[in-house]
């Protein structure tokens, strides 16, 4: 599907299309790489996190009764931003799980890591462990 998908994102580019297809899966990281268009060594190495699922990473979800969630895809609620203070949130241990990379099974193996990391909520859908690997990944890790 993704492959098809990239053909007609191709084809329209070609053809003059000016409409920008936003490649936010975290899977087409991957794709890309495996179809030699990402690089991760043009990257520093360090331990930064650059891409990928941003949960716990750079956002946050807030919902309309105050509810603050790491994630809005799957129950991860840190806390109420009519309540709480937004920064301690974000910088506490509550939101701290979702940022101890090498707990994820398959992606701390992998390294796509600081770009990709799939889906935690897919995971956790699937596999009722969000450190679990997503199930949409294709990527053989040893």
């Amino acid at each position: 599907m993704m492959e098809q998908c990239w053909e007609k994102f191709q084809k329209y580019r070609a053809q003059g299309c000016g409409t920008t297809f936003n490649l936010k899966d975290h899977l087409w990281t991957l794709f890309l790489y495996e179809k030699g268009l990402f690089d991760p060594k043009v990257y520093p190495e360090d331990e930064y996190v650059y891409e990928g699922c941003n949960c716990g990473n750079c956002h946050l979800t807030i919902l309309s009764d105050g509810a603050v969630y790491a994630c809005r895809r799957m129950e991860s609620k840190v806390g109420n931003a009519l309540t709480d203070d937004l920064y301690d949130l974000f910088t506490g241990p509550k939101l701290d799980q979702y940022r101890v990379y090498e707990k994820f099974e398959k992606c701390s193996k992998c390294e796509l890591l600081r770009f990709c990391r799939g889906c935690p909520a897919v995971a956790a859908g699937y596999h009722g462990d969000m450190y679990a690997p997503d199930p949409e990944c294709w990527k053989e890790v040893s």
